[in-house]
Formats: structure tokens, sequence, C-alpha cells
């Protein structure tokens, strides 16, 4: 058990009650991932300030998150790994942000078109997960996949008007939108699976 395991255990255990419709375990859960969020928003803050992105780095990681927040997608099961793993993705993400030469204009629509006609395929096929932190319920799935579609169809209409005024807002999105769409396709279930698989197998050893 981690300390993190640790730690929200016993906040679990304390503030746990006879009438809560939750379990110790789920409670636990709960705080941990609230805890890790803590620990990757603030090592997010650091590292991104060495580099300069801090504003590219949280444009990014609050559009994906907006959208990852409705449809779910891939996770790694140990939370730690996880973090580490978002963590890389948001200062990537960032990155190109900050340092992506600019798109002539002409070619920015069809970057918009392309990139946001994409993302609505792959939510359209794949959105939400199956494990996303939703009551698995046909109707509350289609929902969130209807909820997701408008998001990105408005963001798309938008990014359209807005090229003259929001450039970095509109990369941003993008960049947003295509991680978060990448990490819905069945191909990075499969790779992340493999990736674990071979990682306790080089720890067993």
């Amino acid at each position: 058990m981690t300390w993190s395991e640790k730690i929200s255990l016993q906040l679990a255990k304390k503030i746990k009650t006879e009438d809560s419709p939750y379990s110790i375990g789920q409670l636990a859960h709960g705080i941990e991932i609230v805890l890790l969020n803590i620990i990757n928003g603030l090592a997010l803050l650091i590292v991104s300030a060495l580099f300069g992105i801090i504003a590219e780095v949280f444009l990014v990681t609050f559009l994906f998150f907006v959208y990852r927040m409705i449809t779910g997608g891939v996770h790694l099961r140990n939370p730690w790994t996880c973090a580490v793993a978002t963590f890389s993705l948001m200062n990537a993400g960032g990155y190109i942000l900050k340092h992506l030469p600019a798109v002539p204009t002409p070619y920015i629509y069809l970057l918009i078109l392309g990139a946001m006609g994409l993302a609505f395929l792959v939510n359209f096929r794949y959105a939400p997960a199956k494990h996303t932190y939703v009551p698995d319920h046909p109707e509350i799935q289609k929902r969130n996949r209807k909820i997701v579609l408008f998001l990105l169809a408005t963001s798309c209409a938008l990014s359209l008007l807005l090229v003259e005024y929001a450039y970095s807002l509109i990369i941003a999105n993008i960049i947003a939108a295509l991680m978060q769409s990448a990490l819905l396709l069945p191909g990075s279930f499969q790779l992340v699976s493999r990736m674990e698989n071979f990682f306790e197998r080089v720890v067993e050893k």
C-alpha cells in the first residue's frame, strides 16, 4: 500500500458516518484522487514555471479536463503512474502551444475543421469510455455523448469565428481535443495495458 493510499484510508475512516452511502474504500479512493490532483497541480505549476509556459499548460489542462470529465478515457492502474502520465501530457501540450510556429490564416481554417472534425468522429464512435466515473446507464452515457459532441461542435464554430482574435485559445482547444480523443481510442487502452504488463514483469524479475 502506497503512502497516498494509507493517508486516504485514514482520512476516510475519520469522515465516514453511519448514514454515508459510500463505503470506506470508495471514500478513500476519492480522497486519493483529490490528493494526487493537488500534487499534480503543484508539480505542473513548478515545472511549467521553469519552462515559462504556465499560461499555456493551464489553458490546455483546463480544456482537456472539460472534455475528459464528460467522456473519461484510458487510465493507468497505478494512480502515481497515471499522475506522471497526465503531468507529462499537459506539459507537452503547453510546450507545443508555446513553440508551435504560427499557422498561416488560410490554413488555420483547415486545421480547425480537420482536427475538430477528427475529434468529433472519435467521440461519436467511442465516447464516453465504459469505465468513466458516471453511472453505467445507457441514458446517461447517451446524454454525455451528446454533451461532448455539442461542446466540440460549438468550440469548432467559435474557433472559426475567432481566428483573428484568439489564436492561442484555438490551438489550445485543438491540442486538448485531440489528446482527449486519442485517450478514447481502443489502441490507447491496448497500448497502456501492454506497457503496464511489461513493467510489472520487469519489477517482478
